[in-house]
């Protein structure tokens, strides 16, 4: 199973809920697809990386940070978030009603294959 993990750029921490979700993605040993993107990105990589949680697919967005993992570079955006959209089984959305990159994503996948966490910022 693959999971897409995506989300806004403005966020500077996380909480409980997604902090929860990333960890029972975790627990089914699920391949991770997410991009190195500011925010959201960045703050769950660091986590999963605290989790020495080896079974990501990390994505280039431009920032050039691994994390430790291999990056993997298709090309400019929106390419990684398409291919990362057509490889997931299933997508988890941090949105706050703003981020036109999750907007786009959330019109990729289908509904029942989607778990959104709306985030006020």
């Amino acid at each position: 199973m693959q999971v897409f993990l995506t989300g806004t750029e403005r966020l500077d921490k996380m909480n409980a809920e997604m902090w929860t979700r990333i960890h029972n993605i975790t627990k089914l040993n699920a391949t991770i697809l997410i991009g190195n993107y500011r925010g959201f990105d960045q703050l769950a990589l660091a986590f999963l990386k605290i989790l020495e949680y080896r079974n990501v697919k990390l994505y280039e967005t431009g920032s050039g940070l691994s994390f430790g993992y291999p990056i993997i570079d298709v090309g400019r955006y929106p390419r990684q978030d398409i291919e990362m959209s057509q490889s997931a089984d299933y997508m988890l959305a941090v949105y706050d009603g703003l981020s036109f990159g999750v907007k786009a994503n959330l019109k990729r996948m289908p509904a029942e294959k989607t778990r959104i966490i709306y985030i006020n910022i």
